[in-house]
């Protein structure tokens, strides 16, 4: 199995997480969201959590076309994560596949996206809502 190492720092009180892939140093911040008293100023861990889970799904949809044979080239996933007083309930995923396809490889990709492994770590009881959107 392979193993990721990351180190998370809280920079400023109620400001900035910074966390670092120890690998590459390859950062990036986070906010406390400004419903509990952040800034607002960078993205908060729950939408890193949808972004997270997209670019799982997308990087299945693309090692599914490879293995098939399907141009996945300019498919995206826009990402929303529906958080409330109790937490994050909710993820919402707009996925666009600027090429047409046949009922068969649609499935193939569906299937795909909805077993990406981030997103089958996902507590069950957080909805997720998928919307595609196939070129005609």
């Amino acid at each position: 199995m392979e193993s990721y190492t990351s180190e998370t720092k809280l920079e400023e009180g109620m400001r900035c997480c910074t966390s670092m892939r120890r690998q590459d140093a390859d950062a990036f911040c986070t906010d406390v969201p400004t419903a509990l008293g952040g800034k607002g100023e960078k993205a908060t861990p729950g939408e890193m959590l949808a972004a997270t889970v997209a670019s799982c799904m997308l990087s299945m949809l693309a090692f599914t076309g490879k293995r098939r044979g399907l141009d996945t080239r300019g498919m995206s996933i826009c990402a929303r994560c529906g958080e409330g007083p109790q937490g994050i309930g909710s993820l919402h995923f707009l996925i666009t596949v600027p090429q047409p396809m046949d009922d068969e490889q649609k499935n193939l990709l569906e299937h795909a996206a909805l077993n990406c492994p981030v997103g089958q770590a996902i507590r069950p009881e957080i909805t997720r809502e998928i919307i595609w959107h196939w070129e005609k």
